[in-house]
């Protein structure tokens, strides 16, 4: 099985229950970093295309802030659920990958792949097709906004086995990579332990991923027709400068067409 086929399996297998799964993450807050930037950096238009959009989370949060949203994630399941999302009748949610997207996307003012997407993007091929097909999407003063995991995050939150405990809920993770890497790809396995009655259910998730270095980036951003205008260091949903590859979670960058 190829690691998007991989991916594509574990998002299919939990689309019913991501949201609560995911329920720790301020997903309106980290909405607003990317909001932030792109009336920073942008033209000011309101189009927005939610690029690996999963549940829909994420566009619901850019539609409450005035944005036409469109969306597309390649999971059918994570899609299915997003237009059940109260409000996602309002939102054209759609089937597609980030290298492979949905045809006829053009015309975006802002394109946004929230919750670093791309982390999945296993090399800088399909980096690079991703960037690429994200700045067809964009005006020609649009900005593309788009998240990723430092070094430091990888090795912090995985670098050692973790439990935590949540009562009627343990829940496991660590990295299945025996070193982690800059440059390089990431194995990591989520376990859910849960009480069920009696007994314990266990929910599984392998995820493979890739660090994408700040250079490498910013490398493949060029090579893909996209020039990288800033880049902010993010601790949880929190703003920091500089970014900072060992000190932050991830990098919160903005490109724009380089023609």
């Amino acid at each position: 099985m190829s690691h998007v086929d991989e991916t594509l399996a574990v998002y299919e297998n939990i689309a019913a229950r991501y949201d609560e799964l995911n329920s720790q993450m301020d997903t309106a807050k980290l909405v607003d970093r990317f909001v932030d930037a792109a009336d920073r950096y942008g033209s000011g238009g309101r189009r927005l295309l939610d690029a690996g959009c999963g549940t829909g989370r994420s566009s619901a949060s850019f539609r409450e802030r005035g944005f036409e949203v469109t969306g597309y994630d390649l999971s059918p399941a994570m899609v299915a659920m997003a237009r059940r999302r109260p409000g996602g009748e309002e939102i054209r949610f759609l089937v597609g990958r980030l290298q492979e997207p949905p045809p006829e996307l053009t015309g975006f003012d802002v394109v946004a792949c929230v919750d670093v997407p791309m982390a999945y993007l296993t090399d800088t091929e399909q980096l690079r097709r991703s960037l690429a097909a994200a700045r067809d999407q964009l005006t020609e003063d649009g900005v593309l906004v788009f998240d990723m995991n430092t070094i430091g995050y990888y090795r912090r939150m995985f670098g050692v086995p973790t439990v935590a405990d949540r009562g009627d809920r343990y829940v496991a993770w660590f990295a299945v990579s025996p070193r982690i890497e800059a440059d390089a790809v990431v194995v990591t396995q989520f376990d859910l332990f849960e009480r069920n009655g009696t007994g314990w259910e266990r929910v599984s998730m392998r995820h493979v991923q890739r660090h994408h270095s700040d250079r490498t980036v910013r490398r493949v951003a060029g090579e893909a027709g996209l020039r990288v205008v800033a880049a902010h260091g993010l601790v949880g949903t929190s703003a920091r400068e500089p970014a900072d590859e060992d000190d932050h979670d991830r990098i919160l960058y903005v490109a724009r067409r380089a023609d």
